[in-house]
């Protein structure tokens, strides 16, 4: 038996919305071999090969991919029943899906937000299909071609930094580099603590750093840490504890692991539902604004139309802007 953990995040440059850094876990063969090899006639990797073939496959991409054409729709159908297979149950709402991904948050966690202190948005948004015939059989085919090859999905886990949470890790850190970094490895850790099996972390890298073995130490382990590797490529290191092997890869474009490349969906998606919140709330008090997606010259926009009720109501720009 072995473990696999894959990461990658959303939201790190966007000045509104939350920073999602999510992780997958899978145990069973899934570390030994290609998951893109071992479950081909269940997943695909691009929105156009998941809908060819004799039956539709779950799509699993980097989430750039997923969403080229503008629709989130094959990419929360993938999450939805992932979470499905997981957890036993479809998140219905954001205040769900934070309840699933992130366990200890929910709606005490959002009712902290005054952007987020009301309804909780309805959830699919755009997957009308996910609780369908096709969306029941999909996941089933996603289970049983995960048992033929002897692999099981395990943990679905994110981490949800919104604009005060992110402000003040920021300070505690120094930099977001750095923030991102630690918050990655501190998810991880989370996930392998108390494991016994042999286990192999995979991380898209990290902007441009490439040292990593520090942050090992302050996260993940005490033991001694091995430096195979540390070049713009890829940087990988080593360590025993407790007679369980651990490995950690930090890639370039480490979306073609599959295992990173459903974080990367995951928290796109996290960070999605979580911006459809954003709008809805400040359409209520500007009805015609047109939506944002939170990125830098748009929020500049953005904050622009909503000033005059930001200065009404006494905002603080802390509890809903990040500083960097």
């Amino acid at each position: 038996m072995a473990l696999l953990i894959g990461t990658d995040e959303a939201g790190y440059g966007p000045p509104l919305g939350p920073l999602v850094i999510s992780a997958t876990a899978w145990d069973g063969r899934a570390a030994a071999g290609d998951l893109f090899r071992l479950l081909a006639d269940v997943v695909a990797d691009t929105p156009k090969s998941a809908r060819s073939g004799p039956s539709r496959r779950l799509l699993i991409a980097d989430s750039k991919v997923a969403c080229r054409s503008g629709s989130i729709g094959g990419l929360e159908t993938t999450v939805l029943l992932l979470l499905e297979s997981v957890y036993g149950r479809r998140p219905k709402t954001l205040a769900d899906l934070v309840t699933l991904v992130m366990p200890g948050g929910g709606e005490d966690f959002l009712a902290k937000h005054f952007w987020l202190a009301g309804p909780s948005v309805k959830l699919p948004l755009e997957a009308d299909d996910v609780a369908g015939r096709d969306g029941c059989e999909m996941g089933a085919r996603f289970r049983a071609a995960c048992d033929r090859n002897g692999i099981r999905l395990t943990e679905i886990r994110s981490t949800i930094l919104l604009p005060p949470e992110f402000n003040a890790a920021v300070v505690d850190h120094g930099n977001k580099a750095t923030l991102l970094s630690y918050r990655t490895l501190r998810l991880v850790g989370d996930l392998i603590k108390g494991a016994a099996d042999d286990t192999l972390i995979e991380c898209d890298k990290h902007g441009g750093r490439s040292y990593y073995r520090e942050l090992i130490f302050a996260t993940l382990t005490d033991h001694p840490v091995e430096i195979v590797k540390e070049t713009r490529q890829q940087s990988v290191y080593r360590w025993n504890q407790r007679n369980q092997n651990c490995e950690i890869r930090f890639t370039a474009r480490g979306e073609g692991q599959m295992a990173v490349a459903l974080a990367s969906m995951v928290s796109k998606y996290v960070r999605e539902v979580f911006m459809v919140a954003w709008n809805d709330y400040w359409r209520s008090h500007v009805p015609n604004i047109k939506p944002t997606k939170g990125y830098p010259q748009d929020a500049r926009r953005f904050l622009g139309e909503i000033e005059d009720v930001v200065l009404q109501h006494q905002l603080s720009r802390n509890d809903f802007v990040r500083s960097c």
